[in-house]
């Protein structure tokens, strides 16, 4: 594939960009000596796309607590240009959409409405939660015993022993959601655990998620472009999805909402999503619950150096010398690959959207040179 031309990185917000740049020319704030953060962005950005045949990107920096520079880089669909990404093209988060559900979770905690330490089991009618297991034989008494456990906290913190997804192996001996361990016992990564929260959240407020999400989230905070379930005004906007060689890949469109993987958004909605993170987080959101040994750190050079991974309630964390650093990534089989993480402490944060399954190459690189900004 050849790759978009260079010229295509727009740059955009100019207003608050050119402050920002006034502030970092008083600063040594980039990867290499005699430059800024911002023109090396500039640079590498466009660079790593190229390299890694990733047809779009959108790139948005928090600084101070709020958005400060956006990158846009080139186009919605490979090959053709015309098709340039613009600030409002929308991508699919992936598993980002779970901090945002989290973030929902919390405030009905904060309100009363869902208890977070009490199973989910006597949140929501039993009919309901065997539903959503789906059973095709009757699952054994200690299964029995350990679903009747499970609660917010251990969905959110990836600690109910669900699988990621319920097609993850052959389940015809069992049942289909089988618990591998005892809820709070061990951390496991479970979509699945989302799903099953959501379904929750969705019987005690009386409303679909999308709704919960437009009505709490989306309008409040001026996330205009941002959805759980493809809407007609999004998927005008959307970019396409690429294998990892640059071919197009077939368009997904989630019209039933899932907390785990059908956020679409650009990254600066999402990044208002972490500047609300930011400045008025759920209580005990970013409260470490679990050390995770079998996922490395992220990359980072310096203070934003990190030699463990814990998990809150929705992110990751790698605590730093210069405190925690919060983060999401994300990968959808349709073609995208996100990342997103903020440091409470320094205000600052990104949030990087890609329509490519090498996305990931770009912001792994990205990262271990600029840290926590």
């Amino acid at each position: 594939m050849k790759p978009p031309p260079r010229r295509r990185l727009l740059l955009a917000a100019a207003t608050g960009l050119l402050a920002s740049r006034a502030r970092a020319g008083t600063q040594d704030l980039s990867p290499q000596a005699g430059e800024t953060l911002y023109a090396w962005l500039a640079e590498q950005l466009p660079a790593l796309c190229q390299q890694f045949a990733v047809p779009g990107a959108q790139l948005c920096l928090l600084q101070d607590g709020r958005s400060a520079w956006s990158f846009l880089y080139g186009t919605k669909l490979a090959a053709h240009p015309e098709l340039a990404i613009q600030a409002d093209t929308v991508f699919e988060a992936a598993s980002m959409s779970k901090p945002v559900f989290a973030w929902l979770a919390l405030r009905a905690c904060e309100r009363g409405r869902l208890a977070l330490d009490r199973p989910l089991a006597r949140q929501m009618p039993a009919a309901a939660l065997q539903a959503f297991f789906g059973d095709a034989r009757p699952a054994s008494a200690q299964q029995q015993a350990w679903r009747a456990q499970i609660t917010p906290r251990q969905l959110l913190s990836h600690r109910s022993g669900l699988p990621n997804w319920r097609d993850e192996g052959p389940q015809a001996e069992g049942p289909a959601l089988p618990l591998a361990f005892e809820p709070g016992s061990d951390f496991r990564y479970s979509g699945e655990g989302y799903a099953l929260l959501q379904a929750g959240l969705e019987h005690i407020e009386g409303l679909p998620l999308q709704d919960i999400a437009q009505r709490q989230l989306f309008e409040p905070q001026a996330m205009p472009h941002s959805g759980f379930v493809l809407t007609p005004s999004l998927d005008g906007l959307r970019a396409r999805g690429h294998a990892e060689d640059g071919r197009p890949l077939p368009a997904g469109r989630y019209t039933r909402a899932n907390a785990g993987y059908t956020l679409y958004t650009t990254a600066q909605d999402y990044a208002r999503f972490l500047a609300l993170m930011m400045a008025d987080p759920p209580a005990q959101m970013l409260a470490p619950q679990v050390e995770v040994k079998s996922r490395p750190p992220i990359r980072r050079p310096r203070g934003a150096h990190s030699e463990a991974v814990q998990w809150s309630l929705g992110f990751a964390l790698n605590p730093t010398a210069q405190g925690l650093i919060a983060y999401h990534s994300g990968a959808n089989s349709t073609g995208f690959r996100a990342y997103s993480q903020f440091s409470a402490t320094r205000k600052s944060g990104l949030v990087l959207l890609s329509n490519s399954l090498a996305g990931h190459e770009v912001w792994q690189r990205l990262v271990a040179e600029i840290g926590d900004l």
